[in-house]
């Protein structure tokens, strides 16, 4: 049967040029790429870039993009888009049709995603005119019409000092500058230490830094790069931060790429280069001068595989095996996501089991064993297997598995811990099995003792921003910590992760509270 999903599509405004790679070809190339349908209205068609010289072609009259706009509206895509590009304009009236455009889609979907790049010159920082490419006029149409519109702007160190009228010599200062100006500001060029650049994004409540090494002469097209592919993140479901990171390691590879081509000026790009995943840099929050760690937790023979991760990007992942369960919470964690039970029924529920393993089991599919059922609280009491049957049954419950009591030693020391208060911000069920099927959009397809389950897991480590190293070579001895424990606990803490940002998904979305209070849920 023919696949009847509906194509995601962005309509993009911007420049053509034929034999560069800049502009709105490249939005295209690039949403093409990541199989997300472009629809290219172009503000001029040229032959080349006007830095190689005499470009050939023009700018579209105003009278001719109108007329194109109509068609568009006229064939119904304005509707079905799922996304607004507008990137190079030649004059104001180019601006204000554009404008126009956008505040119609905008009266029936006011949520609709609107990237408005404003391309606008490059220089000093220091908000002055002296850089800009475009007229003065072109300019103000760009910052006065365009930018309330907009759900993210993407401009870059020059721009953002112009649009807000203020110098950006600093991290500190592109933040207090994007501020204001749209929802989201994705900044590129943004100041960093030496011999380096960053991308810093900037939301309303936060800000995060991703760098890479400075060029001296970067070819043309890096930003067009950047934008359309943060573009294509974000239509896949990241965060904007994310996606930004993972638009400058893309940058950072077609970069790459063209200087082994021996190309300067132009860059190379191919369709592997445009969908490759990459590891993302290092998210930093900006102006954070302290570590804010979180934890993932999963259960070994040692005690407890732990992986942490400073949000504020100041230091480095890390990884540990705690001996206790005490020790890993004594560590200092914010957040704390386990795998491990959390929250235990007093009697048996219709269905059986907690509403959370039931609802984890159906979203697994294949993978549904991974989620073992949890005992009875009384069965806790327990001191061998045979009680905590005898136990569990005579509560009402079901016969336990080996594989539920052997976890009973490490549910009592998260047990002896917790409170209610515990329960709702600091130490959280997860499972990682969940937490990969949420993240990838599919369960795992390989067991994770398998050599290729091992590697899809580690894939997707990687693509959400952990270091290899932190888990390739395996550091630990098999027999106090197996591999697929630390990688698990890698997983655990991606959820801990979207914990302590508001993202996490949580099964039930109303999750019950066990007899002592605490919150019965699984986080992913």
């Amino acid at each position: 049967m023919a696949d009847t999903t509906p194509q995601t599509s962005v309509l993009v405004i911007s420049s053509l040029v034929a034999t560069s790679e800049v502009g709105g070809g490249v939005t295209a190339q690039m949403l093409a790429a990541h199989t997300i349908r472009p629809c290219l209205v172009p503000t001029v068609i040229l032959g080349r870039h006007p830095a190689l010289g005499a470009p050939g072609g023009g700018p579209v009259t105003t009278a001719l993009m109108g007329s194109a706009l109509d068609g568009v509206k006229a064939n119904g895509a304005l509707e079905a888009v799922d996304a607004i590009f507008t990137g190079y304009f030649q004059n104001p009236d180019q601006v204000r049709l554009a404008a126009g455009l956008i505040a119609q889609a905008r009266a029936s979907r006011p949520d609709l995603l609107v990237m408005v790049d404003p391309i606008l010159g490059d220089g000093e920082a220091d908000g002055g005119d002296a850089g800009l490419y475009v007229s003065a006029q072109t300019a103000a149409a760009i910052r006065d019409e365009l930018l309330p519109l907009a759900s993210v702007i993407t401009p870059n160190r020059f721009e953002l000092a112009w649009l807000a009228q203020t110098p950006v010599h600093s991290p500190e200062q592109a933040v207090e500058a994007a501020r204001g100006l749209a929802p989201v500001v994705l900044c590129t060029s943004a100041p960093a230490d030496l011999n380096e650049i960053s991308v810093i994004t900037v939301t309303a409540d936060d800000a995060f830094s991703a760098r890479m090494p400075r060029l001296e002469q970067a070819p043309f097209g890096t930003g067009d790069v950047f934008a359309a592919s943060a573009l294509a993140e974000r239509l896949s479901g990241a965060r904007w931060r994310d996606a930004a990171a993972r638009a400058m390691a893309r940058i950072s590879h077609v970069l790459d790429e063209t200087r082994l081509a021996g190309e300067t000026q132009d860059l190379r790009l191919t369709r592997a280069s445009l969908q490759t995943a990459l590891r993302a840099p290092a998210l930093r929050r900006v102006g954070a001068h302290r570590p804010a760690w979180v934890m993932g937790l999963d259960g070994c023979k040692a005690g407890w595989a732990g992986v942490m991760v400073d949000l504020n990007g100041i230091e480095a992942p890390r990884r540990a095996v705690f001996e206790r369960f005490q020790d890993a919470y004594d560590w200092g964690a914010q957040v704390i996501a386990v795998d491990m039970p959390i929250g235990f029924e007093e009697h048996p529920s219709s269905p059986p089991g907690r509403a959370c393993e039931r609802q984890a089991r159906q979203l697994l599919g294949a993978r549904r064993s991974s989620v073992f059922p949890s005992p009875l609280r009384i069965a806790l009491s327990a001191s061998d297997y045979a009680q905590a049957n005898q136990l569990n049954r005579a509560a009402g419950g079901q016969g336990l598995s080996r594989q539920a009591f052997n976890l009973f030693p490490k549910i009592r020391e998260i047990d002896a811990v917790m409170t209610p208060d515990l329960s709702r911000g600091v130490v959280f069920e997860t499972h990682p099995e969940v937490s990969f099927a949420v993240l990838s959009g599919a369960p795992a397809v390989h067991r994770k003792k398998a050599r290729a389950g091992r590697q899809e897991r580690l894939d997707l480590l990687i693509r959400e921003g952990l270091p290899e190293a932190l888990f390739e070579p395996h550091p630990f001895k098999s027999s106090l910590c197996a591999p697929d424990d630390l990688v698990d606990a890698g997983l655990c803490v991606l959820t801990a992760q979207r914990i302590a940002a508001g993202e996490a998904r949580r099964l039930p979305d109303s999750p019950p509270e066990d007899g002592q209070g605490l919150i019965m849920a699984i986080h992913a």
